[in-house]
């Protein structure tokens, strides 16, 4: 789904992680705690397992109401978006999930500096 038909959270607004994030469970609730940025909006949320995560994408939170449509979903389609919220995550990122403060295409450039200077080194 696009981000733009998606809603913003707000402080304390619930929420629950839409994919697996690190030591919090797809399906794991939390409040919203922090929204920062003004056009690269991300949050900080205080899931109900203990865990506090930062810079989550729209993407990888949805709302109460959503999470419920997304489990009366017959499986095929949770599987499609799901393949495509994964494949999206993946090619953003260079290759794997990027949840820290760090966007993707820095990574990338990252990446193929360090194989530029290993190829004039060796």
């Amino acid at each position: 789904m696009p981000t733009a038909t998606k809603h913003p959270f707000a402080t304390k607004d619930r929420v629950t992680a839409a994919v697996d994030l690190p030591r919090v469970p797809a399906g794991t609730g939390g409040s919203v705690i922090q929204v920062q940025g003004l056009s690269w909006i991300r949050y900080w949320v205080w899931f109900d397992n203990g865990e506090r995560v930062g810079t989550i994408h729209r993407d990888k939170l949805m709302s109460a109401d959503e999470w419920e449509r997304r489990n009366d979903a017959p499986s095929e389609v949770v599987a499609v978006v799901a393949g495509a919220t994964a494949a999206a995550a993946g090619a953003e990122s260079g290759g794997f999930a990027n949840v820290g403060p760090v966007p993707g295409h820095l990574i990338e450039r990252s990446r193929l500096a360090r194989e530029r200077w290993a190829a004039k080194k060796g």
